[in-house]
C-alpha cells in the first residue's frame, strides 16, 4: 500500500506515455507498473535508472528470468513491495 498517490498513466505527460509504451512492451504487460510510474514523476531519476536496468537485464550469463527471480528474491529479504 502506498503512502502517497500515485498518478495513473493517463495523468503523465506524452514524453512519459512513449516511456510506458515501451515499458509495457519489454515487461510483456498491459499495464504500467507503479514503479515505472512513480521513477517517471522525476523524469530525469527514471531515464537513468531505465539505462542502467538495459546494461543489466539482458541475459547474459544469466538469463533476464533468473535475474528477475534474484531481484524478487533480495525484495522479498527486504520486505519491499516491488
Amino acid at each position: 500500500m502506498e503512502i502517497v498517490r500515485i498518478k495513473e498513466p493517463h495523468e503523465y505527460p506524452p514524453k512519459s506515455q512513449r516511456v510506458f509504451e515501451r515499458v509495457k512492451d519489454w515487461f510483456g504487460v498491459d499495464f504500467v507498473p507503479k514503479m515505472d510510474r512513480a521513477q517517471n514523476h522525476y523524469p530525469e531519476f527514471g531515464d537513468g535508472f531505465r539505462r542502467a536496468a538495459k546494461v543489466t537485464m539482458p541475459d547474459g550469463d544469466l538469463s533476464r528470468g533468473q535475474k528477475e527471480m534474484i531481484a524478487g528474491a533480495v525484495s522479498a529479504i527486504n520486505v519491499c513491495e516491488y
